[in-house]
């Protein structure tokens, strides 16, 4: 939280009714399934498991603080059960973590762009009316089913994932009132753009002018993020869904300057040019200064803020007047503007 704009994260329901962290359908082992399913288990079960719960990590004031006040963002996203739990009524159950989610951050009193609420699943529209959230929310695409391995599900994911065009995507988005596109990198780069029936988008050139002219101020989240296409996904105004946190990690395979804060701690031209033409040795030192001399996002005046919102609604040519993307500044950066999110367990490998 501390090292990149913000994380993700995944939740599912245990069968007491607690969030818990974890993003398995089923837990490893020889027991049978139904012994191996969170939402079949108890919390304190599931705790012996090596697994906190959400609420757990909100009494980490550290992570906590990072989140009220830095313009960090917190992505939650929300697991359905694997079939064996017998949970067909997918709505209510992610109506029900919903509302739990509302409970428990009720009294942090969030800036309204620091928290997003996903999944894939298709119900999720529906339990954000059942539970009546005013957390921001999206569903993420292609269509994943809740369960098997990575390769099948993709598969699975196919149909999905060809019958629905960047376009297609935004618009119904917008129609639903969610503020973010989730999508997988397969849509705007690689041949698999190529699959959907018109003229492509893509992270360059005449595809990125496309891409700006249908997502407008939305927000761009994708996954995964390799290192070498960092710096064009960020250009394009795309939030990376990011698995490379790695805090020694200093320099990309293009030779830019690796910096993981471009939306609550951003670089200056001063100190962007100063790092970049730095030698590689020279590097770390260096971030480390700017990490420690340059503001956070919440600490600039409001009009540095509001220059730099419209400097960023022009690059990624947003439509409106100017003064229509610098407003409610201390409610976080607009969801249009790039970052970069740890994804799970990106933090606990380096």
């Amino acid at each position: 939280m501390s090292h990149v704009d913000g994380v993700e994260l995944d939740l599912r329901l245990s069968t007491d009714g607690e969030l818990m962290l974890w993003h398995d359908e089923l837990f490893t082992g020889n027991l049978p399934k139904k012994s191996r399913c969170p939402e079949l288990m108890e919390s304190q079960e599931i705790r012996e498991m090596g697994v906190d719960s959400f609420d757990d990590l909100l009494q980490c004031k550290e992570f906590t603080t990072l989140w009220q006040t830095s313009s960090k963002t917190v992505n939650i996203e929300l697991k359905v059960p694997h079939p064996v739990a017998k949970i067909s009524d997918h709505a209510n159950h992610l109506a029900k973590m919903i509302s739990k989610i509302d409970s428990s951050l009720v009294e942090l009193d969030l800036p309204k762009r620091s928290t997003m609420i996903y999944g894939f699943s298709p119900k999720i529209s529906e339990a954000v009316k059942i539970s009546q959230t005013k957390i921001p929310n999206t569903q993420l695409s292609p269509h994943l089913r809740s369960w098997g391995k990575g390769k099948m599900k993709r598969l699975v994911g196919s149909p999905n994932f060809i019958s629905n065009t960047v376009s297609g995507l935004v618009k119904d988005r917008r129609r639903k009132g969610m503020p973010v596109v989730g999508m997988a990198l397969h849509y705007l780069h690689g041949w698999e753009r190529f699959v959907h029936p018109g003229a492509p988008v893509s992270l360059t050139g005449k595809g990125l002018n496309r891409l700006f002219s249908i997502s407008q101020e939305m927000g761009l989240h994708v996954w995964p993020a390799p290192l070498k296409l960092e710096t064009i996904m960020l250009e394009a105004g795309i939030t990376l869904i990011s698995d490379f946190i790695d805090p020694t990690i200093h320099s990309l395979p293009n030779g830019d300057v690796r910096w993981p804060r471009p939306a609550s701690q951003p670089l200056d031209e001063e100190w962007k040019n100063r790092l970049n033409n730095a030698d590689e040795s020279e590097r770390p030192d260096l971030i480390l200064e700017a990490t420690n001399s340059l503001p956070m996002w919440h600490e600039l005046n409001e009009n540095m803020r509001r220059n730099a919102i419209i400097s960023d609604a022009k690059k990624w040519k947003w439509q409106g007047p100017n003064e229509s993307w610098a407003t409610d500044l201390q409610e976080g950066r607009p969801w249009g503007c790039a970052r970069i999110i740890g994804h799970r367990g990106s933090g606990e490998n380096h």
